[in-house]
């Protein structure tokens, strides 16, 4: 690793969480290959 880059970060939902009552669900793995897929779709690669 260089410096200054992170090893893990995540979001903080806990205000979401409160204020609507939203408890993200989706794994990782399965929100990166949602994003790819659509990336892909949409920028024609």
């Amino acid at each position: 690793m260089q410096p200054g880059e992170v090893y893990q970060t995540y979001a903080d939902v806990d205000d979401l969480m409160r204020d609507f009552d939203f408890k993200p669900s989706t794994p990782i793995e399965v929100g990166l290959q949602k994003f790819v897929d659509w990336y892909r779709g949409y920028y024609g690669v």
